[in-house]
């Protein structure tokens, strides 16, 4: 049967610079569509100024989804459409279920109004919106705004998507009722694969041996990241062959600050340092390296971690990155490491693996496709969806 689902989100594809929810909502959408069910997103035109105002308010189709943006009353600040608020009544007319992801935005609120009057199932995105760290973050605007306005909602919603079980254990204690599903982060895995060749040739333009192990930092460089905990780790590993290729957007000097400490330890001489690069380059980035380092505070999810190991790179994670619990309960062994943000243990870990350096090679690289790429994430969202709607009948 042919579902008829409306994803709702304040920005879309290719407002790409709003972050990880807009890739992840674009490819889910996107994988549906390719089932063959009939997926329409309603968003509005914020990050796309270039977007045409003919095409304001009337359906287009991006990549076999259907979607109409709404003009926004304002360029900057908080996101809200009149124009896409009139219009909702009309939109939601024959929806099976809406899938929002809009925590944190008064459209989501006005959205869920609606979906409430007309009936209509309706699941929450909460993509790490409400854990610990991204409460911590102006808690004294967050807080009041959180019990007065979203939480309300939160209690009447169908149900809550979370994409690990690490976010499903935070939302205890909040004191939510809906039932919650786990559904990951959908990757587009295609040209993530184990390449050997790849591997030969990036190593030979930067000047490293197939026989040194090559340790990566890679995506953006923010506090949040833990990456001050790496020059102490790696100075106490000086008498280890290894070198280190740092990739990726230095978002508040965490980077800067990184590669000075590095300097004043020696180490400098074995940092690779690369600006943020495309899509298309990171199959070779992954394979080239054999361990991705990523000692976060807080990771609701973690897609570099994914496409790392769909490379064949083994990972050293922190216990704070949401897929790491999903990988200790199901992954192949030799998928790397997950570890608390300790020095020592961290030291002791890598030193172990120095000795004897793995990547995490095919099997895990072949579990992580079938696992995480947008057609097994979108049959898994197309299975909640029907449990979703045959518990609504069954009320009705």
């Amino acid at each position: 049967m042919q579902l008829r689902i409306t994803h709702a989100i304040p920005v879309y594809a290719p407002a790409w610079h709003f972050g990880g929810p807009v890739l992840s909502v674009s490819r889910l959408c996107e994988g549906l569509a390719a089932e063959g069910h009939q997926i329409n997103v309603i968003t509005t035109n914020a990050g796309l100024p270039e977007l045409p105002k003919s095409q304001l308010g009337k359906p287009v189709m991006l990549r076999g989804v259907e979607v109409t943006y709404f003009p926004v009353d304002h360029p900057k600040g908080t996101i809200k459409s009149k124009a896409l608020e009139i219009a909702l009544p009309q939109i939601l007319t024959n929806v099976d279920l809406i899938h929002l992801s809009a925590i944190w935005q008064p459209i989501g609120i006005t959205i869920q109004r609606h979906a409430w009057k007309q009936k209509i199932p309706l699941i929450q995105s909460l993509r790490g919106a409400l854990g610990p760290y991204s409460r911590r973050q102006k808690w004294w605007k967050k807080y009041p705004y959180y019990l007065l306005r979203e939480r309300p909602w939160l209690q009447r919603t169908t149900a809550l998507h979370v994409t690990t079980y690490q976010e499903d254990n935070e939302l205890n204690g909040l004191g939510l009722h809906a039932p919650r599903m786990v559904l990951p982060n959908p990757l587009d895995l295609t040209e993530l694969q184990v390449n050997a060749e790849a591997r030969i040739a990036f190593r030979a333009k930067l000047g490293i041996s197939l026989e040194t192990p090559l340790l990566l930092i890679c995506g953006r460089q923010h506090h949040k990241k833990g990456l001050d905990l790496l020059p102490s780790i790696l100075n106490n590993l000086k008498e280890y062959s290894w070198e280190l290729l740092l990739v990726g957007q230095d978002d508040d000097g965490s980077g800067k600050a990184l590669l000075q400490k590095l300097m004043s330890a020696g180490l400098y001489s074995r940092i690779h340092n690369m600006p943020i690069q495309p899509s298309s380059a990171l199959s070779t980035i992954y394979n080239s390296s054999d361990l991705l380092l990523l000692p976060s505070r807080h990771e609701n999810f973690g897609n570099v971690v994914i496409e790392a190991l769909a490379c064949g790179c083994a990972v050293a994670i922190s216990d704070k990155t949401g897929v790491g619990a999903d990988l200790q309960k199901d992954a192949p062994p030799g998928f790397g490491r997950i570890m608390p943000r300790n020095r020592d243990v961290w030291c002791s870990w890598l030193a172990n693996w120095l000795r004897n350096p793995q990547r995490a090679g095919s099997q895990v690289a072949a579990w992580t496709a079938q696992r995480y790429s947008i057609e097994a994430v979108s049959k898994q969202a197309l299975e909640i969806y029907q449990s979703i709607l045959q518990t609504s009948r069954n009320q009705t």
